[in-house]
């Protein structure tokens, strides 16, 4: 049987709401989150914990991270050609999408705490698997230079605007880094870049 992530997560997200089953109009969407129909959203969200250094959570549909403990390994697959253009030296935005729990409908999206959040990125090629853990990461490479001071609902933030740097012939390569907080919480249900009938939420990579 999988682990089960701590059940303290639950105390922790205090603001969570009961969330409205109707769509959201992407007019109403935080700003930024109009991401184009070809950007790229992660293909895996693996969660760590620094209290549990040894033990494998496996894949989660669901990022989270706690205060000091629980963070979010982010995969996504560049393609080495874009538009039959290679990405080696594209430019590639990562953004985080944040809406607030009401825009986020039907999906979930639970957040606590001032909204400190750091970024650490692994090296072009290495992600992480189901048998990730905190003391068995992916090969630490470049973190965003300049990552946002605060990130918290109802905004879309970019978190680093860097060549893409895909090597070409590899079919794609993936690019993965690691979201932690030593005083926030968040826990999101990762969509697609159309909202899946709500705004936007979760990671996503812009080609350009």
């Amino acid at each position: 049987m999988r682990p089960t992530l701590p059940t303290a997560l639950t105390a922790l997200l205090t603001t969570a709401l009961a969330l409205p089953s109707y769509p959201t109009p992407r007019a109403s969407c935080p700003a930024g989150s109009a991401f184009p129909s070809d950007a790229i959203s992660p293909y895996l969200l693996v969660p760590i914990s620094q209290s549990e250094p040894d033990k494998a959570f496996g894949s989660s549909a669901l990022g989270t991270v706690t205060p000091g403990d629980l963070c979010t390994i982010v995969d996504l697959k560049i393609p080495d050609t874009f538009h039959g253009s290679p990405t080696l030296l594209a430019t590639c935005t990562l953004s985080f999408a944040i809406p607030s729990p009401e825009q986020a409908a039907p999906h979930k999206l639970s957040f606590a705490g001032p909204g400190h959040f750091s970024f650490f990125g692994y090296l072009t090629g290495f992600g992480a698997d189901e048998s990730t853990t905190w003391n068995m990461q992916p090969v630490p490479g470049p973190s965003p230079p300049f990552p946002p001071d605060v990130m918290v609902p109802g905004n879309t933030y970019t978190i680093a605007t860097l060549p893409c740097g895909i090597l070409p012939g590899s079919g794609g390569q993936t690019v993965s880094g690691r979201l932690c907080s030593e005083d926030s919480a968040i826990e999101w249900e990762q969509t697609g870049v159309s909202g899946d009938g709500g705004c936007p939420v979760g990671f996503f990579v812009v080609v350009s």
